[in-house]
């Protein structure tokens, strides 16, 4: 697991770099390994929080948690009711977990089923914060989003 300087507000911070794509089974008691390459030596808590379209479950550390939610909690541009609204569902949804020492994670058995998470997943690398998909799912989007990707891509000389 990398950690690299993120400017932020202008404003540098190391965070937690997630890079990548595996595939990883969901054994029978609902744990899955982390990739080596994104965990540390001894256990790391995270918060789980599901994707509000309910695609995939986001996984990040707490301070990555915290950073969003302040963000969201500080935006002008949103109501201020909307802004409580979206906290306290936000807070709602989103669950404590913590890794082992072999890096798994126990994973909520209803979020599991709510996201269609079983046998094998794909996780996906998002900067500071990874995801888990539902294998099928991720397919559709990695074919319904590599359009928009390519068009990003040659706009930004990549």
């Amino acid at each position: 697991m990398a950690k690299l300087p993120v400017c932020m507000d202008h404003v540098s911070q190391t965070q937690t770099f997630y890079a990548g794509q595996f595939r990883h089974s969901i054994d029978d008691k609902n744990r899955i390994t982390i990739p080596s390459r994104w965990r540390s030596k001894d256990g790391e808590d995270f918060i789980l929080l599901p994707d509000p379209s309910l695609q995939f479950l986001l996984v990040m550390s707490e301070e990555e948690f915290a950073r969003m939610s302040a963000q969201a909690h500080s935006d002008a541009t949103v109501p201020q009711r909307d802004r409580r609204v979206f906290s306290r569902q936000l807070h709602a949804r989103a669950q404590h977990a913590s890794s082992d020492k072999q890096g798994r994670l126990v994973l909520p058995i209803e979020t599991c089923q709510e996201l269609e998470l079983k046998g094998e997943v794909a996780l996906i690398g998002g900067a500071g914060r990874f995801e888990i998909w539902n294998l099928q799912k991720w397919k559709r989007s990695q074919e319904e989003e590599t359009p928009t990707y390519q068009h990003v891509a040659e706009m930004i000389g990549l």
